[in-house]
């Protein structure tokens, strides 16, 4: 009778142990064999001067400085080094495919060079002004931006756009995220545009 019930006990010690031995052992087989995340995505997103999604400018000036933050994220499940490109193009000019993995054929205006850590964001900060526009009835010349306190080359023709009623742009950010395996950055199929109406006169 003893020895029946010493065998049932035996049986929960047992399992008691295992379980134990797994607790224990969990940090370790969780270093050993990486459990999978859930979807794995960088982000890009502008935020206006208060960082919030007000106050993001549209209806530009010549000669007033402008400023909205550059929103980044990483939930790739490792840390990353980023490169995001700053370009403009006219309101008829196409984005980057993200679908082909195409980033647009435009000259780089400025570039931000960053490491983020798994599961961390930042704000950049970023300013611009336009220098110099010249306007004719049906088109408008932007020749001059100033990025960041830099002045940048910049040679872009907007025609009348009869749909909107202006002369518009698109300032675009491109994200471009650095593969170690290649040693080189790619373009991450991610980039936020913010279309800039350029009609007003002063």
């Amino acid at each position: 009778m003893l020895k029946i019930q010493l065998d049932n006990y035996r049986s929960i010690f047992i399992a008691i142990a295992l379980i134990g031995l797994l607790l224990f052992s969990w940090p370790t087989v969780s270093v050993l064999f990486k459990m999978p995340h859930g979807q794995q995505f960088s982000e890009i997103y502008f935020l206006g001067p208060n960082k919030n999604f007000e106050g993001i400018p549209s209806n530009i000036q010549t000669g007033v400085s402008y400023q909205v933050y550059l929103g980044l994220g990483n939930n790739l499940g490792h840390s990353s080094y980023y490169s995001c490109l700053v370009k403009i193009s006219n309101g008829s000019e196409f984005m980057p495919d993200t679908k082909l993995g195409k980033s647009i054929d435009l000259p780089v205006l400025y570039e931000y060079k960053i490491f983020i850590k798994d599961g961390d964001s930042i704000q950049l900060p970023l300013t611009f002004q336009v220098d110099s526009l010249t306007f004719t009835d049906l088109s408008c010349q932007l020749s001059g931006m100033r990025i960041n306190g830099l002045d940048v080359p910049v040679t872009e023709t907007s025609d009348w756009s009869s749909d909107k009623a202006g002369f518009y742009y698109n300032l675009i950010v491109e994200l471009w995220l650095f593969n170690s395996t290649l040693g080189k950055s790619q373009f991450n199929d991610r980039f936020v545009s913010l279309p800039l109406n350029m009609t007003q006169r002063i």
